[in-house]
């Protein structure tokens, strides 16, 4: 095998690979890549796209490796090559004619004999006719692989590792109840053993006839003077919060209030009803979904994902909160029907998360493209991303990646350069 053309096509993003690989071939300007002219036949160093001129003889060999390597680490694959095989002819074998027969020598004058019967003339035998000789054709230019699509090692990227949360952070009445009551019981504990370290302080000092040690006093909370104070939540006492428990009953989890806000916690299959009538009832009237959004809890026990549907009410200007729990692979029933504005913001929360919504009319991505593995707002997915978008916009000297990227969002009339006045 034998490389006997390269070039650069066009869209180069001049991020330096190929000449890292492969100096003697590829060098890389402040707008393209180009080919030396130490190794062309025609000693000129362009991009060589036009011209389609060869290399050197000598050198098409040995530059084989590298340039095979440039082109397979090239991001976006604009290294070229025209590799042929050598061709291997036979050489044309054939026989030999055999030799044809001596001519008989004329017999000498003698005397007449009798007449003899005619001897049977001997035929000479065929002469072999050589079988034509079949050269073989050179092999047609062997056409180079597509690189294999880049699958990120995790494991060999530190900037890359993820460390799982190992507690839930979700905001809730129950939750903040059960931790004050966790932190009361380790003060109460705490306090019991200071008064068992008296009692034995105290028995060891009469039984060796000193003084007993002063008592312990429990310490009072101090007073906090700043004005910054934790909203904590506390049990629901709107109208509205109270409204939607009387009609809903069981199906409301859970209902609090903290900061001003209103939230909801309903039982996931009960979340159309729900939307519904907070919508439609004359009592309550949110006629707008201002934000639909999700969050992603690992560490959580039968649940995974907090979807949270932010209502507003404009004529009474009110705003409430509705929340679902869903566990992997659950799919809510879209609010799209109910409010139209749900469309686009699902679209996201399937993009970002991964969660679908069952009757949603377009369940497609949003921000990133169709062919996108994973999902960027899940708590397992790398701060720098997975490898699929490893060369940075900022390295593209070249701008062939912003135009690439204006004309797949339609916008490439927007002026990027902006006239200088000169």
């Amino acid at each position: 095998m034998a490389i006997i053309k390269v070039w650069i096509d066009e869209g180069c993003i001049v991020c330096n690979a190929c000449e890292a690989e492969c100096a003697d071939v590829f060098h890389v300007t402040d707008d393209t890549c180009v080919i030396n002219a130490a190794v062309r036949t025609d000693g000129q160093t362009t991009e060589n796209r036009a011209e389609k001129a060869p290399l050197k003889a000598d050198l098409q060999k040995s530059l084989e490796a590298g340039i095979v390597a440039a082109a397979a680490g090239c991001p976006v694959t604009v290294i070229k090559f025209e590799q042929v095989a050598e061709a291997a002819t036979e050489a044309p074998v054939s026989e030999a004619p055999a030799p044809a027969p001596p001519a008989p020598e004329a017999p000498a004058a003698k005397a007449p004999e009798p007449v003899k019967a005619p001897e049977p003339v001997k035929v000479p035998e065929p002469v072999k006719i050589p079988e034509p000789v079949v050269v073989k054709a050179p092999e047609a230019p062997a056409v180079p692989e597509a690189p294999a699509a880049y699958v990120y090692d995790l494991k060999a990227a530190p900037n890359r590792q993820v460390v799982m949360p190992k507690t839930v952070p979700l905001p809730s009445l129950k939750t903040y109840q059960e931790e004050q009551a966790a932190l009361a019981a380790a003060d109460e504990a705490k306090w019991k053993k200071t008064l068992a370290d008296y009692e034995t302080a105290k028995a060891k000092a009469e039984a060796e006839g000193k003084d007993a040690p002063k008592a312990p006093v429990r310490p009072v909370p101090k007073p906090d003077a700043n004005d910054m104070k934790f909203p904590a939540p506390t049990a629901p006492a709107d109208p509205d919060l109270l409204k939607i428990m009387e009609v809903l009953g069981d199906k409301v989890e859970e209902a609090f209030q903290q900061g001003g806000e209103m939230t909801v916690q309903l039982h996931r299959d009960a979340l159309r009803e729900a939307l519904e009538l907070c919508r439609e009832d004359p009592a309550l009237r949110y006629e707008m979904l201002a934000d639909e959004t999700a969050t992603h809890y690992p560490a959580a026990q039968g649940w995974a994902f907090a979807v949270v549907y932010h209502l507003t009410s404009i004529r009474r200007h009110k705003r409430l909160r509705l929340r679902i729990l869903v566990p992997e692979g659950y799919e809510p029933a879209s609010a799209v029907p109910v409010y139209p504005t749900a469309n686009w913001l699902e679209r996201e929360i399937w993009d970002m998360l991964g969660i679908r919504f069952q009757g949603h009319p377009d369940m497609t991505r949003i921000l990133c493209p169709e062919d996108w593995e994973g999902h960027a707002l899940r708590k397992e997915y790398p701060t720098p991303g997975l490898g699929q978008r490893d060369i940075d916009f900022r390295e593209d000297r070249s701008g062939v990646l912003m135009r690439l990227a204006m004309e797949k969002a339609g916008n490439l009339g927007i002026n990027l350069h902006p006239p200088k006045a000169e």
